[in-house]
């Protein structure tokens, strides 16, 4: 019975598949000839121009510039901080209600 079944999934399903994958294949390459048969007659016999490359653009800082910028340290205030502690106490919580569970029981 098995064998049955897989001689059906073979048959139905692996084999229409295979003729489609061929067949997307031989349509691929169809149109793929035909544009390569066009682009060698438009061009008349002459090989393929190449695509022109896109101009890398002007950079903003000139080559004779150099690599490092010297920086000037400006003078500046000095704040002088000083650090104040607070004594901080911890007080215990203050439970002024018991906590009851309300469940319906009937």
């Amino acid at each position: 019975m098995t064998t049955f079944l897989f001689l059906l999934l073979i048959f139905f399903v692996i084999v229409p598949l295979f003729k489609s994958a061929v067949a997307i294949y031989r349509a691929r390459r169809a149109a793929r000839q035909f544009f390569d048969q066009f682009r060698r007659q438009a061009g008349g016999g002459r090989a393929p121009e190449p695509e022109p490359q896109p101009q890398k653009p002007k950079k903003k800082i000139n080559a004779e510039d150099g690599e490092f910028v010297q920086f000037e340290d400006l003078p500046g205030e000095t704040v002088e901080y000083r650090e104040t502690y607070t004594e901080i106490t911890v007080e215990q919580q203050i439970v002024d209600a018991e906590w009851e569970d309300i469940t319906n029981t009937k």
